[in-house]
C-alpha cells in the first residue's frame, strides 16, 4: 500500500539529492531522476526499477522511467480530465505530440512530479535535489521555457 501523500510527508524530501533517497545506489548525477524520486516517495514499483540498474539488486526498488510510469497507471490523461477534489496526483509534462492514444513515448523531454496542495514536488535534474514549485502554473511555465515546442502540455496520473 502506498504511503499517505500529504505536503508534510513530501516536505521531508525537499533539498535531498537522490543518493539520500535511493538506498540501492542508483544515483548517477548524469541520469534523470524525476520518476525515480516520485516512485520512491510513493512506493511505486513497475517496469524498469532502480535496482535493475545494479546487478546485485535486480527487480528491486522504484520505477525510474517517466514514460513507463505514465503508461502503467490505470488512470491517466490530459490535465483537464484529472479527478476533482484536490487529492494529490502525479503531474507529467511533455509535448502533446509525445502522447498518442494515452500512451507516452520514450523521448528526452518529459518530466514528472507530485501535485499536492498548490505545489509540485519534483526532482530537479539541474540542481540535483528535490524542489517544490509553488504552483501548477509555475511548474508548467518552467517546462514550456525549458522544452521547445508550442504544445508543451501537462497530464495527470492517479497515484496507485
Amino acid at each position: 500500500m502506498a504511503p499517505t501523500v500529504t505536503a508534510a510527508n513530501l516536505q521531508v524530501f525537499l533539498g535531498k539529492p537522490i543518493k539520500d533517497i535511493c538506498s540501492l545506489g542508483f544515483d548517477d548525477g548524469a541520469e534523470n531522476h524525476c520518476a525515480h524520486f516520485v516512485s520512491h516517495a510513493l512506493g511505486i514499483h513497475c517496469a524498469t526499477l532502480c535496482g535493475d540498474m545494479k546487478f546485485a539488486t535486480r527487480h528491486k526498488g522504484a520505477t525510474i522511467k517517466v514514460h513507463e510510469l505514465f503508461n502503467n497507471l490505470t488512470q491517466r490523461g490530459p490535465w483537464e480530465g484529472r479527478p476533482k477534489g484536490g487529492s494529490p496526483v502525479l503531474i507529467f509534462v511533455t509535448s502533446a505530440s509525445n502522447v498518442t492514444n494515452n500512451q507516452m513515448a520514450n523521448v528526452p523531454q518529459k518530466h514528472v512530479g507530485i501535485a499536492c496542495d498548490s505545489g509540485v514536488y519534483n526532482y530537479s535534474n539541474t540542481l540535483h535535489r528535490v524542489i517544490c514549485d509553488a504552483s501548477i502554473e509555475l511548474f508548467h511555465s518552467k517546462f514550456k521555457h525549458a522544452y521547445h515546442g508550442s504544445d508543451i502540455s501537462i497530464y495527470y496520473g492517479v497515484i496507485p
